[in-house]
């Protein structure tokens, strides 16, 4: 019996992901042209508050941003003009602010540029963004 209960555990133990802080964000869609005017797709600006429509957290095994994006909390336009064909491009990379990096318990993070896979469910999308 007890090594079923420790299989259990351990079962159980390895599909938790250990997450830091959970934050809620502001994100302004695009990246700044060349004259600082947000255009696009990417990330033009983050930065903390607004509602539960968007969280992020680094995952404390991988030291990764995990950003999560409630659908039904925007226009589904925006999320159509982003995510396209399951992947968030970033064309420039961006450095979250000291703020956002304070409350989410880092010292610095740079959400590098890429096309990033997008994750959907019924309610969400995730994206992960690699350290």
């Amino acid at each position: 019996m007890k090594k079923l209960i420790i299989a259990a555990f351990i079962l159980l133990a390895s599909t938790v992901t250990y997450a830091g802080p959970i934050i809620t964000l502001s994100i302004e869609f695009g990246h700044l042209d060349a004259n600082k005017v947000c255009v696009e797709r990417g990330l033009c600006k983050i930065s903390i508050g607004g509602s539960r429509a968007m969280t992020a957290s680094i995952n404390d095994n991988t030291g990764n941003l995990e950003m999560v994006f409630i659908k039904n909390a925007s226009s589904q336009f925006i999320y159509d003009a982003q995510f396209i064909n399951g992947l968030f491009e970033v064309p420039i990379s961006y450095a979250l602010s000291n703020d956002v990096c304070s409350k989410l318990g880092i010292d610095k993070f740079i959400i590098k540029s890429g096309k990033y896979k997008v994750v959907e469910t019924n309610t969400q999308y995730k994206i992960v963004f690699t350290k």
